[in-house]
């Protein structure tokens, strides 16, 4: 009887770690998916949601309600340990993503894109940075200073795509190439300390000895400078 005993406590025991291990992973995965996704897209990750977000709110739905009948057992605060941990999982992945949305969702000051290349100057002096294909593009994000129609970051490189921090706004007629009948746009131009406009080199016909060097312009899609 006593062996029976000790036998129910003990596995009692093994499924309550398992449940705070199990809660306890699938909550920091999850917060890593999440911190993740706004440093690279990936198609995938709605998968991983999915499966770590449903084993983790299983895991604390029905946590819940066992720490609220053991607590009436034991009248002792770690009887909500289950709920604690689920609790600190839910606020932690809560605030990734409010902290990412605010900085996506702030007023822009300045737009511009080219070929996948998509830049973000906010209000607030921070800038987002998106570079890739449509499935896995890089975030970068940042500060940035302006004085008149000169732009500076606080980084140099973008996934080699960026190849400066310094960038001058400029009016160009037809600076693409595209029959535009003499349209003057505005685009961001890459530039150096001298102010000297910067050309990208891409290898030609994937020979790395064969390369081809052309500016790399940002069409400026949204200006909201007063």
């Amino acid at each position: 009887m006593c062996v029976t005993f000790e036998r129910q406590k003990t596995e009692k025991i093994m499924t309550e770690k398992t449940k705070k291990i199990l809660i306890t992973i699938s909550g920091i995965l999850f917060a890593y998916i999440l911190f993740q996704s706004y440093h690279f897209d990936n198609i995938f990750q709605i998968f991983f949601y999915i499966i770590l977000g449903g084993i983790g709110l299983y895991i604390l739905f029905n946590g819940v309600f066992n720490d609220i009948e053991k607590y009436k057992k034991t009248k002792k605060i770690k009887s909500y340990s289950i709920t604690l941990i689920g609790t600190f999982m839910v606020i932690l992945n809560v605030g990734i993503y409010i902290y990412y949305e605010i900085k996506l969702n702030s007023q822009s000051l300045l737009k511009a894109e080219n070929h996948g290349v998509y830049v973000d100057l906010k209000k607030n002096g921070e800038y987002i940075i998106k570079s890739g294909s449509w499935a896995s593009k890089k975030h970068f994000y940042g500060e940035f200073y302006i004085k008149d129609s000169v732009i500076t970051l606080d980084k140099k490189y973008f996934d080699n795509v960026l190849v400066t921090n310094r960038y001058v706004i400029r009016n160009i007629i037809n600076a693409k190439g595209y029959d535009e009948s003499g349209e003057n746009k505005k685009y961001l131009i890459q530039v150096n300390q001298k102010g000297v406009e910067i050309n990208n080199a891409f290898d030609y016909e994937f020979n790395p000895e064969r390369k081809i060097y052309y500016s790399y312009k940002f069409e400026i899609t949204e200006d909201n400078r007063k």
